[in-house]
């Protein structure tokens, strides 16, 4: 079976920006973990996302993603569909993330699961409603990995 990398970034220190570190730390809690699902906490450290994501053949990146939605609502972006003005910038670390991804995003195999952040601020923690919603966002995103994990078939994201 093709293993999947679910990388989980962010920024915890600007409270809703790591709910993708805290949706990886709540799976990796969560037994049994598939022998082909490897989970990684990147947090913002771009050099070492790469280094993750070119070692493995297929990506699922976690990140807090601004798309116009409710609050702890996922949105998945496939890369082989991501385009320049793609709206995937809520930081700095992200930007230079998300333009590496699609500028091989006909080579690389994956997808972005993004999560609409309540807010992003200065303050170490999630925002009280993505708090509260965590369980149930989490469920979501191994429903979604756990899809992709048993249909190896395809580069979309389940």
């Amino acid at each position: 079976m093709e293993k999947i990398l679910v990388l989980g970034i962010g920024n915890q220190l600007m409270m809703d920006d790591g709910i993708g570190i805290c949706v990886v730390e709540e799976l990796m809690k969560r037994q049994p973990t598939p022998e082909h699902i490897e989970y990684v906490i990147g947090e913002s450290d771009i050099d070492y996302c790469l280094e993750q994501i070119e070692r493995t053949p297929y990506v699922m990146i976690i990140d807090a993603i601004f798309s116009g939605t409710n609050p702890g609502d996922i949105t998945i972006y496939q890369f082989s569909e991501l385009h320049e003005r793609q709206p995937l910038n809520i930081s700095p670390h992200n930007l230079h993330l998300f333009n590496v991804l699609y500028q091989q995003r006909q080579r690389l195999k994956g997808c972005i699961i993004g999560i609409e952040p309540s807010e992003i601020s200065f303050h170490f923690g999630l925002s009280q409603s993505l708090k509260e919603k965590l369980h149930t966002i989490t469920d979501e995103v191994q429903a979604t990995v756990n899809r992709r994990g048993g249909d190896q078939r395809d580069g979309s994201c389940g």
